[in-house]
């Protein structure tokens, strides 16, 4: 099996929101970038602790260009772990792109989709971890997996 992994980083603003940093990688693939997020970390790690998680309704984290109706219009980061089977496995799903800022960029834009399993106890873990990096208490915070 090959080894497969996210880590993430944070660095909080004044207004409740922070900049979520990610470099994933599976296999032969990886990518890096970040996201400004609100205020859904707290949230975020709660739905990480639940047992068990819900294909429905994942525990979801996604920043980038918002518009002023509260949509995403830009994704850069998005974080998805969700079930895959009834054996337990997870599946994490991280999305990275770069921010694209006029039209002409966009055929130029990077992105990266990583995919992995994963395991509760693990994700466990990664959302305890992540909980001490947005109160900086720990640097980063390391979900690991395996590419299948």
């Amino acid at each position: 099996m090959r080894t497969a992994e996210l880590r993430v980083t944070y660095e909080p603003d004044n207004d409740g929101t922070g900049e979520l940093f990610a470099f994933a990688r599976s296999g032969a693939f990886s990518g890096e970038g970040s996201a400004w997020v609100g205020r859904g970390m707290d949230t975020f790690i709660a739905r990480l602790r639940s047992f068990p998680l819900t294909a429905a309704d994942p525990p979801t984290i996604e920043g980038g260009y918002w518009d002023n109706r509260g949509s995403l219009n830009q994704c850069h980061l998005r974080i998805i772990i969700k079930p895959f089977n009834s054996r337990g496995a997870l599946l994490v799903h991280i999305d990275i792109a770069a921010p694209v800022n006029n039209a002409r960029e966009f055929d130029l834009q990077n992105s990266v989709n990583i995919r992995f399993f994963t395991e509760y106890a693990a994700v466990h873990t990664f959302a305890d971890h992540l909980e001490q990096v947005v109160g900086n208490r720990r640097e980063e915070a390391i979900l690991e997996g395996d590419s299948g």
